[in-house]
């Protein structure tokens, strides 16, 4: 399986773009709105250049800071729609194997009109993002973030198979929705193509380093191996010695489970 680890744009260019290379590490690049705004186009095509011309895999994770794909006020919606969008033009420039993105869901604000808000984001919203991915040839996945439960997200997967994909975030499930995390592997299995693999002790999302925290990480894999699945991992590590550990964790559960 391909291991990507998350990298904000700025980290990569600033700082770890040689040790990326040196070592050959496939990267998730996280883009954040304000580096979009800040950043001319020709600095993430010179990194994108470089990236290309030594063999590096790249993914994408997009903004998601604020935004509100399917909001109720459409003005709200609007903006987080142009905000994507954007990014999404700016990810083509690196030919990402597939680009990560959440779809602003809040119980906050939600809950209590879940269904309205999931007709909006499958009518509305949906269909304007995978058109600009097609234009694009971009692999579209969709986070589970603070959505309540599987079944919650799966018309949603139904509504565009073959154009909209799976990234499963364990931790996210047991943090912040109603089921397990193997539950939600259970159902949704059929439209995973990646995961996200940073752990925590089951109350808040501390992206913790694998291991460390509660996740079924093993049952996890074992479920992987059973189905066939090999998706794309990405660790998602707050500290530089947790993005270390988390990559010797999985290079060990794949060797035993994949050989």
């Amino acid at each position: 399986m391909d291991i990507h680890i998350s990298i904000p744009f700025e980290l990569l260019r600033e700082r770890y773009l040689e040790t990326v290379i040196k070592n050959r590490i496939s990267v998730e690049i996280s883009l954040k709105a304000e580096i979009l705004d800040k950043t001319e186009r020709k600095t993430f095509r010179e990194v994108a250049s470089i990236l290309k011309s030594e063999a590096i895999n790249t993914s994408i994770h997009l903004p998601f800071m604020d935004l509100s794909l399917a909001g109720f006020d459409v003005l709200v919606r609007e903006i987080s729609l142009r905000r994507l969008l954007q990014a999404m033009e700016i990810a083509s420039i690196f030919s990402p194997k597939v680009c990560v993105f959440h779809s602003g869901y809040h119980p906050d604000y939600h809950r209590e009109e879940k269904l309205n808000w999931r007709a909006i984001f499958i009518e509305i919203s949906l269909p304007r993002i995978i058109k600009r991915a097609e234009d694009l040839a971009l692999k579209l996945a969709l986070e589970n973030t603070f959505e309540p439960e599987p079944q919650f997200m799966l018309p949603i997967f139904e509504s565009f198979s073959s154009l909209l994909y799976w990234c499963f975030d364990p931790a996210h499930a047991r943090v912040f929705s109603e089921i397990d995390e193997l539950q939600w592997l259970q159902i949704l299995y059929k439209y995973l193509c990646e995961i996200h693999c940073h752990d925590n002790n089951g109350k808040w999302d501390e992206h913790l380093a694998l291991g460390q925290g509660v996740i079924r990480f093993n049952e996890i894999f074992d479920f992987l191996f059973r189905n066939n699945l090999r998706p794309l991992l990405t660790i998602e590590a707050k500290k530089e010695e947790d993005a270390l550990l988390s990559l010797q964790y999985l290079r060990h559960i794949l060797t035993e489970r994949f050989g």
